[in-house]
């Protein structure tokens, strides 16, 4: 008779307990279903922001334990990355948010931060539900209940700190921690200067002044319809020259945070919404082919029909040359998703 429990062989690598903070508290006055619904976007923001680089073995209420074969400064930078799409995602949901309950009128009070050990564990599979098996992996859970004299933190065990190069370790804080396991010592960082520094950075418009490229085109339809449907996937597959659109949903359904994975043969161009005003004007950073913000603007030309001017500004490579190339190459193709939209916005609308 085949034994229900099942293990994988021994394997080595980071275990990562990624905890939204102050959760328990916002649910005991809160209505519950928003909050749900509020740490449900925000666990998934966590999934997607990992995803590829690490696996999510357990969902754990308010907190996600993750495993990752990533070398060590290589998780840091992706928990790093982690947080500010958690704030970022956060601060977009109190911007749509127009709910007067509890629960939406709190949603900053979350906070998030990550424990991390580097230990061997297994895999334990009971029908089809997949748990952790082994000493280490109860070192990051113990370590949730800590005297880390912070809210939002990086907190990591010897056995991670010894993986770090010099200059990365040197910005940890030593600490250490008594359990029924023993002393648990390391070092935690705080994070929150992570979205600070990101804030300061983030830019939610192009102006045509500052703009590299500028393209305009008149399209007949309603600006009210075509606002909705710049964005609709099927539409950008049209001026995106793209073999397909994949669309992941912005901060509570809305387009503010949307994602955009638009896929040209092997390659993928991700963009994502950084401004929204409704019915006029969006705005979007894309990561191909350099980082690019796009931002178009829609005002009414008459009889029912739409100008769609769009900005376009990027990091300008330092090579005069290149920066040449990538002008002409922009404009080669502003010129060509010109006629495309202008085609797409000629018949009509179905499932927009």
């Amino acid at each position: 008779m085949e034994d229900a429990a099942q293990f994988a062989g021994l394997q080595e690598g980071a275990l990562v307990l990624a905890d939204i903070s102050g959760y328990s508290g916002f649910v005991q006055q809160t209505e519950v279903d928003h909050s749900w619904s509020i740490l449900h976007e925000l666990l998934d923001t966590m999934v997607r922001s990992l995803a590829g680089r690490m696996d999510v073995s357990q969902v754990e209420g308010d907190a996600i334990l993750f495993i990752s074969g990533l070398t060590t400064p290589e998780v840091i930078n992706a928990l790093e990355g982690t947080f500010v799409a958690f704030h970022r995602r956060l601060r977009d949901m109190k911007t749509v948010t127009t709910c007067p309950c509890n629960a939406c009128a709190n949603i900053g009070i979350l906070k998030l931060k990550f424990v991390v050990h580097h230990g061997r564990f297994s895999r334990q599979r009971l029908g089809n539900v997949e748990q952790l098996h082994g000493a280490d992996v109860i070192i990051p859970h113990r370590l949730l209940k800590n005297h880390v004299p912070s809210r939002e933190y990086l907190l990591v065990t010897d056995a991670v700190l010894e993986r770090l190069p010099d200059d990365v370790r040197q910005r940890f804080t030593r600490h250490e921690e008594q359990f029924d396991v023993g002393a648990v010592t390391g070092g935690y960082v705080e994070v929150g200067y992570l979205w600070e520094q990101a804030l300061a950075t983030e830019r939610k418009r192009v102006t045509p002044e500052e703009a590299l490229y500028n393209s305009e085109v008149i399209v007949d339809a309603p600006r009210s319809s075509v606002f909705k449907r710049m964005l609709n996937p099927t539409v950008m597959e049209r001026y995106m020259f793209s073999d397909d659109v994949e669309a992941v949903p912005g901060a509570r359904g809305e387009d503010l945070g949307a994602e955009f994975h638009c896929h040209h043969g092997g390659s993928l161009v991700n963009l994502r919404v950084v401004s929204v005003e409704p019915d006029s004007e969006t705005t979007l950073i894309s990561d191909q082919p350099t980082t690019m913000y796009i931002t178009t603007r829609l005002t009414d030309e008459g009889e029912g029909r739409t100008k769609v001017a769009r900005a376009f500004l990027w990091e300008e490579p330092d090579d005069p040359e290149i920066a040449q190339s990538l002008l002409q190459m922009m404009a080669a193709m502003g010129a060509a998703a010109e006629v495309a939209i202008k085609e797409a916005f000629a018949e009509p609308s179905t499932s927009d």
